[in-house]
């Protein structure tokens, strides 16, 4: 999407680049990794200049890194001159390539997510990058906070775009059936994120549903690294109040007038212009 930036209006013309570089960063090398389990997890790698910082993309939940803000992220910085790893969580899938269905048995959990994020960010450490920048969509955003938590970082910031927890709005304020109250191995059935019914055992299912608006905020609170959340003013997925909920919390907001939850049209060339800055103040 983004692949056609150059004729975008004017105001996107600090983005120059000589042509062949531009076309250059729209190009990925795949990479993967080796998990425990014996599953590999691919990433999409744009290699770019090691004195920026690298920039680690997630995508949202049950997608992969070709959920299109996401891609065109990932080119766009690329062509911009950065290293951009763009993994697809493996979800218990070796080598996954498409989202998962609600419908499906899910078989996956938010710390099994965690750690396959750490063994990415081990990865970008080990090319050399010491500066790493999470960016994150959606849930995938909640992940990057969720595994800053757990494994505290230095020479990193985060960048949520339409931050979310794991609840829709439209559940929120309905109580849990009893049967979600019994953790274990017992598969179970319920709404999470956008799913009305999602089938997995419950402790996987719990691993999920605990990353709600009040973890959030707390690890929001009691984060040690920056923080920048992009929102959009006409996204019906967050919860009353999450904005001034989020600038309490101690983070930084930028508002994006009329964008939605994906960031559609023009407003993701917003998100990128707000992601460009915050990456040239992080190199400084």
């Amino acid at each position: 999407m983004f692949c056609g930036m150059l004729q975008q209006p004017i105001r996107f013309l600090f983005l120059t680049l000589a042509l062949s570089a531009y076309s250059a960063g729209c190009l990925a090398e795949r990479v993967s990794i080796q998990l425990s389990n014996k599953i590999t997890a691919t990433a999409n790698y744009h290699d770019g200049d090691k004195n920026r910082p690298a920039v680690l993309m997630m995508h949202g939940f049950l997608q992969t890194s070709e959920f299109a803000i996401v891609k065109s992220m990932a080119d766009e910085l690329a062509a911009a001159g950065y290293t951009v790893l763009s993994p697809t969580l493996s979800l218990g899938i070796t080598q996954r390539k498409k989202s998962l269905d609600c419908e499906a048995l899910h078989l996956h959990s938010m710390d099994g997510d965690i750690v396959e994020i750490q063994r990415w960010t081990q990865w970008l450490r080990s090319q050399g990058h010491k500066k790493i920048v999470g960016l994150g969509h959606s849930f995938g955003g909640t992940q990057l906070l969720a595994w800053a938590d757990k494994y505290p970082q230095s020479d990193f910031e985060l960048v949520a775009i339409s931050l979310v927890g794991s609840m829709p709005q439209v559940q929120r304020n309905k109580p849990a059936p009893a049967a979600q109250r019994q953790r274990g191995e017992v598969l179970l059935t319920a709404p999470l994120s956008f799913c009305n019914r999602y089938t997995s055992p419950a402790n996987q299912y719990f691993s999920y549903l605990d990353w709600g608006e009040s973890r959030i905020l707390g690890a929001l609170r009691s984060a040690k690294v920056p923080v920048h959340i992009i929102l959009g003013t006409s996204d019906n997925r967050l919860p009353p109040r999450w904005e001034s909920q989020l600038r309490q919390a101690g983070t930084t907001i930028h508002m994006i007038t009329g964008a939605n939850h994906f960031m559609d049209g023009t407003h993701e060339f917003d998100v990128l212009e707000i992601a460009l800055d915050i990456l040239k103040s992080a190199t400084r």
